[in-house]
């Protein structure tokens, strides 16, 4: 219904434009062209009864047909259809106010011209008519300034909805965006209004002058004119630009309004009315773009700030899980670190230990290598005294062989002595017999039976001395014989004891060496542990970090929670203001 109220209403105002410019316009340009006749000189009523039949045979031929026709127009693209899209519509009625200002001002103009030349013969001179013709443009061009604001505003309502009904749709879309040629001639146009007043006064105030110059008769009546013109151009130029600005200020303000509804209220649910025929109307169109993207980005945010906050939320679990374990592996690398540095003086211990027993292991093989060669010297002594004792053990048993001759020497002499004893006995009895003769042979007989005696007592005695060497003989032999065997004992214990110190020695051999392999594996042991307690430092000393770091982290978190939660009342105050704000467009 209010469509079909501003369709209705534009077409009315299309239609009161030509009695606008026929009840007032021609009668304010004739007033304003005519004040530069002297109808002293000039025929008044051929004027009147010309300018009559230009306006007339203007409307008959001209206005008329043109009017309808542009009606018509109206008409259907109002309606609309596949013949008249959006975008065509849009244009139409953004041009149909310069159209229609310009055709009635062509058409004022022709009459201006046709009337003035009808009467041309009584002017002074051309530029007399010239200046009349200016001033008689100068009501012309004002009328159709009129007109086209008058179009406009009815217009706007219509060009404001198309630009709102497609804003959004691809290929419906009005352009926002100028090219250079229509960036200058919408400078042009802007300008117009402000420029050309002042210039057609001054142009037909410098004609009058040079008019004047050329008839100074007539002075007084151009000056009279002039300052009539200034005076007219003077309250014309500023209600121009008091209209100007009440015009231009009706998108400023609802710029304003809807930037004002969205700092104070947080509103960006509102749509600026734009209908792109001006800089002040593409900026609203801009904003309205703009509010476009900040709605999604607001949306976006939030979705974004949703996520983020379960995010954070998550972030912040883990966070505090990173600290606990990190925390917990903190303390384990500090029990392991203590635990590798106790294990590392232990290590330096054994290896100070392993070098000792290395040391004693090569005293030992040392002590060894000696007792080897004692053990070898005894064996080899013990060898000789075998040789020895077997070199006695003959001697003996030779002794003992001599010993046994003797006694059988002793038996040979003890059976002499015996004989000897026999014969000094039968000697003795002999001498015995023989009396005094036989007396020096009885002594001779009796001593030498008694140093037979005497030799069967000392063979006697010597038999048995004889005998004990003998049994000595055989005792030291059967000693001999023992202590041989005891050396042959002593030289298989001397062997066995050769065979456990070769044993020995190559036990220390290895004992050394395996104490020397020790030694230099607790040496990498210690440099591992050393290298191992240094990385286990860093790490402990990372784990440091990262738990500070988390921590920091743990913090920083709570602080883009609290950003979050702030974003997000903020967020809901947008989102609050759109949606009312949308709610009261809709109703």
């Amino acid at each position: 219904m209010q469509n079909k109220n501003t369709e209705a209403a534009l077409i009315r105002r299309f239609y009161l434009t030509e009695l606008f410019a026929n009840l007032v316009g021609a009668p304010l340009a004739t007033i304003y062209g005519g004040s530069l006749i002297n109808f002293a000189e000039v025929p008044a009523g051929r004027f009147m009864i010309g300018l009559a039949l230009v306006i007339l045979l203007n409307q008959l031929l001209l206005a008329l047909p043109m009017n309808l026709y542009l009606g018509s127009l109206i008409r259907k693209h109002q309606k609309g259809g596949p013949d008249y899209p959006p975008v065509r519509v849009y244009n139409f009625m953004a041009r149909l106010p310069m159209i229609q200002s310009a055709l009635i001002f062509g058409r004022m103009l022709l009459c201006i011209i046709v009337a003035v030349v009808n009467v041309g013969a009584w002017f002074g001179s051309s530029l007399h008519v010239s200046a009349t013709i200016i001033y008689g443009l100068y009501a012309a061009f004002i009328t159709g300034l009129v007109i086209y604001y008058f179009l406009h505003t009815a217009t706007t309502d219509i060009t404001e909805r198309i630009v709102a009904e497609n804003r959004s749709k691809a290929g419906q879309a009005i352009p926002i965006s100028y090219s250079g040629s229509q960036k200058r001639l919408r400078t042009f146009v802007a300008v117009l209004p402000l420029m050309m007043p002042s210039l057609l006064t001054s142009t037909g105030i410098v004609l009058l002058i040079l008019a004047i110059q050329q008839s100074p008769a007539d002075s007084a009546f151009f000056t009279a004119r002039i300052i009539f013109a200034l005076g007219l151009n003077l309250l014309t130029v500023p209600a121009i630009l008091m209209y100007n600005r009440h015009f231009s200020k009706r998108r400023l303000m609802a710029i304003q309004q809807a930037l004002l509804d969205m700092v104070e209220h947080g509103n960006t649910g509102s749509l600026i009315a734009s209908d792109l025929r001006d800089d002040n109307s593409r900026t609203a169109a801009l904003m309205n773009d703009a509010l476009d993207i900040f709605r999604l980005m607001l949306d976006k945010l939030k979705n974004t700030t949703d996520s983020l906050s379960t995010t954070v939320m998550h972030f912040s679990s883990q966070n505090r899980e990173t600290v606990a374990a990190t925390t917990q592996q903190a303390s384990a690398v500090k029990e392991i670190v203590s635990t590798m540095q106790d294990s590392s003086s232990i290590s330096r211990q054994i290896q100070d230990q392993a070098i000792a027993l290395a040391g004693n292991a090569d005293e030992s093989q040392d002590l060894v290598d000696s007792g080897f060669g004692k053990v070898q010297d005894t064996i080899q002594k013990m060898a000789e005294i075998r040789e020895a004792n077997q070199t006695t053990l003959q001697e003996i048993s030779e002794l003992t062989e001599e010993i046994s001759s003797i006694g059988e020497i002793i038996e040979l002499i003890n059976g002499i002595a015996n004989q000897t004893r026999i014969i000094a006995f039968n000697a003795e009895l002999e001498a015995s017999s023989a009396g005094a003769a036989g007396a020096s042979f009885r002594i001779v007989a009796e001593e030498i039976r008694r140093l037979a005696n005497g030799t069967v007592e000392s063979l006697s005695g010597i038999k048995s001395r004889i005998t004990q060497i003998q049994h000595y003989s055989q005792r030291l032999q059967t000693s001999s014989e023992e202590g041989t065997l005891k050396i042959g004992e002593g030289m298989n214990l001397s062997r066995d004891l050769n065979t456990i110190f070769m044993q020995i020695r190559g036990s220390a051999e290895h004992t050394a060496n395996n104490s020397k392999d020790i030694s230099s594996i607790l040496v990498g042991q210690n440099q591992a542990y050393e290298q191992i307690f240094a990385t286990l430092k860093q790490i402990s000393e990372g784990a440091e970090q990262i738990l500070s770091g988390t921590k920091d982290g743990s913090t920083e978190t709570a602080k883009v929670q609290q950003l979050i939660d702030e974003l997000k009342i903020l967020l809901q105050r947008f989102s609050e203001s759109t949606v009312h704000g949308s709610t009261g467009e809709a109703s």
